[in-house]
């Protein structure tokens, strides 16, 4: 049987997703539509109206729900290259397309809302990107639009479709961080190619970091 909701992979896989992922999952922002060869210049085109999750993010391509607990086994297989040692739990959710996993991770030192981390499938390594997943959508939507090079951003006019993602996204983001993303989008950086690494990153720590963002843990079984 395919595991189609939050709940039912949630049974599976004696996990919890937050709160926020149900959310997104019940006003249908979870759905990219299916892969296909020109996906580009056909199912994308359905989507700009209204951006699901993190459709413009970069190194980011959202695992659809009932393909989930197969990327989640991979956890658990005693012959898989991203084996986890016993005890550490991770819900993937995103990829970056080359084989690391966007994670969600019940911190035993903060276990009441779950942090998202990147796992790095050719390193013993997870990084610890933002302390929840309202935190995670405002970090990749500023990082979007450090670099524009080659961003999906430019299939049309960038600033309608920053436009749309933002006001797609905005119900799941608090007041502050809309604001920021509002003031970020009008800049006139938009039409250069981007605002820069360096001013991307240095907003993302401004406004949502935290101690441990940035630090790394390992998950290989010893």
């Amino acid at each position: 049987m395919t595991l189609q909701t939050p709940h039912d992979i949630e049974q599976q896989l004696d996990q919890r997703f937050p709160a926020l992922y149900h959310t997104l999952h019940r006003e249908q922002m979870l759905d990219w539509g299916a892969v296909c060869h020109g996906w580009v210049t056909t199912v994308f085109q359905t989507l700009r109206a209204r951006p699901p999750l993190l459709l413009y993010a970069r190194e980011f391509e959202l695992i659809a729900p009932a393909d989930i607990v197969g990327h989640a086994e991979q956890f658990t297989d005693a012959d898989s290259h991203v084996r986890l040692r016993e005890g550490l739990q991770l819900l993937p959710f995103g990829s970056t397309g080359a084989g690391d996993y966007y994670c969600f991770w019940r911190d035993p030192t903060a276990p009441d809302e779950a942090r998202v981390v990147l796992l790095w499938h050719d390193d013993d390594r997870v990084d610890l990107l933002a302390n929840n997943l309202q935190d995670f959508i405002f970090r990749m939507m500023v990082d979007a639009v450090a670099d524009l090079e080659g961003s999906l951003l430019e299939q049309g006019d960038v600033v309608d479709n920053l436009q749309h993602w933002l006001a797609s996204h905005r119900p799941y983001l608090r007041a502050e961080q809309v604001q920021a993303l509002h003031e970020l989008y009008a800049s006139p950086a938009m039409h250069t190619g981007g605002v820069g690494e360096d001013a991307a990153a240095a907003l993302i720590q401004r406004s949502i970091g935290f101690d441990g963002m940035g630090t790394s843990f390992g998950y290989v079984p010893e």
